[in-house]
């Protein structure tokens, strides 16, 4: 399945099991479908907001964004290389616990932070 048919079958509802490294390749569609960085933020909010329907505890706001943001990062520095080449060159992106690079435990897992948007507190972006 391409990275464009994962992104649509997760918008149809058709995933059931959608792990770390998936997000990245949805937020990687959004971030090539989208003219601006915010765009591609609110499509992967809306639709992890839909999968995690019935399940807020699902959704993270603040980790949502976080990797978005990042990964606009390298998406504007790829030069059209595929997120497998980026992956590759910065393996710290497939560790699911990354965000606390930027983060104390204490802010990220807060109640706010699941929420809505915070800034780190470790470092920025």
């Amino acid at each position: 399945m391409t990275d464009v048919e994962l992104t649509r079958a997760l918008e149809r509802g058709e995933i059931k099991d959608f792990h770390h490294a998936s997000h990245l390749h949805v937020a990687w569609v959004y971030l090539a479908e989208s003219p601006l960085v915010q765009h591609a933020a609110n499509k992967m909010r809306h639709t992890l907001r839909r999968f995690a329907a019935g399940k807020p505890e699902k959704y993270h706001e603040t980790m949502t964004l976080f990797w978005v943001h990042l990964l606009s990062y390298a998406y504007a520095a790829s030069r059209g290389e595929r997120l497998e080449d980026i992956v590759h060159a910065n393996p710290q992106l497939l560790e699911k616990n990354f965000p606390l690079a930027y983060y104390s435990a204490g802010r990220l897992f807060s109640d706010e932070a699941r929420t809505s948007w915070v800034e780190p507190d470790l470092k920025p972006l």
